[in-house]
């Protein structure tokens, strides 16, 4: 059975196509095209009926004006959408390989790390600022034989970044079936499967596993409403990673994890993002 698509037309406005897409990226959407003054994101049908409401308000929320312009089972889109991808260094020694062919590392000479991530039906190529900053945040903080949470792992990739660099086990949750069968795919070929536990489940409502270090790049909304659920599974002197935060909203959500109960550690930005990372003792 073709799995039926709606596309949702876009007018990217005053904020631009960067924050628009920084958006989208904390979403399960499977495709995107650009035209040349709109954005067109496809979405499955019955993903789009569970994520109206949170995305309809976020682009209100940001002035993006949008419309459903046709439900297709047409996968044509994708195509379009790979040949516009790119390597996409996340750190300096680490890069992104997008494309479904397997990478050639001569290609790619000064990496460390060459991460293979098909982008499939979830984001998570490190194309937007948001993957990035929270790779190399993750990094920062990431020793050896310790466990993380990759709260919303969409394509795996910040799990797989985790499990390549030497954590001893990395749980990937979502609550997106597409998603998750993206990420095992991407974690089976990066040869790291052994250490990663995929599991599909709401990060409000699900129980957790204890973890020494936490990163998610979600929307800000949700982050907030984590924040005392994160500090319940993090361990003592654990650090929790998070991004996706325009900077507008960035003092609203440094107010809820302190109020959980979290204390500052750094933060990185690029363009009008902005991560945190937040440590409990």
């Amino acid at each position: 059975m073709v799995e039926e698509y709606i596309c949702l037309e876009i007018l990217p406005g005053i904020e631009g196509s960067s924050s628009l897409y920084g958006l989208l990226s904390l979403f399960p959407i499977a495709g995107a095209e650009e035209l040349e003054h709109a954005v067109r994101v496809y979405i499955p049908t019955g993903t789009w009926q569970e994520i109206q409401p949170t995305v309809t308000q976020l682009l209100n929320c940001y002035g993006f004006a949008f419309q459903v312009v046709s439900h297709t089972e047409v996968q044509d889109w994708y195509r379009i959408w790979l040949e516009q991808l790119h390597p996409v260094w996340l750190t300096e020694d680490t890069v992104v390989h997008p494309f479904p062919e397997p990478p050639q590392p001569e290609l790619y000479g000064t990496a460390r790390d060459i991460l293979h991530i098909v982008p499939g039906t979830a984001f998570g190529t490190g194309h937007h600022a948001t993957t990035r900053l929270a790779a190399r945040l993750l990094l920062q903080y990431l020793y050896p034989s310790t466990e993380w949470l990759d709260a919303g792992t969409g394509s795996g990739i910040l799990a797989i970044l985790a499990a390549r660099r030497g954590a001893n086990h990395v749980y990937a949750v979502d609550n997106n079936p597409g998603a998750l069968e993206q990420a095992r795919f991407n974690i089976v070929q990066n040869g790291v499967a052994e250490r990663i536990t995929v599991i599909l489940a709401d990060l409000e409502q699900a129980e957790l596993p204890r973890v020494d270090g936490i990163v998610a790049n979600l929307h800000a909304e949700l982050l907030t409403r984590l924040s005392h659920r994160f500090l319940q599974v993090l361990r003592d002197g654990g650090v929790c990673v998070v991004s996706g935060i325009l900077s507008p909203l960035a003092s609203h959500v440094m107010e809820a994890f302190q109020e959980a109960g979290f204390h500052y550690e750094t933060s990185l930005c690029e363009d009008e993002w902005i991560s945190f990372a937040f440590r409990k003792w």
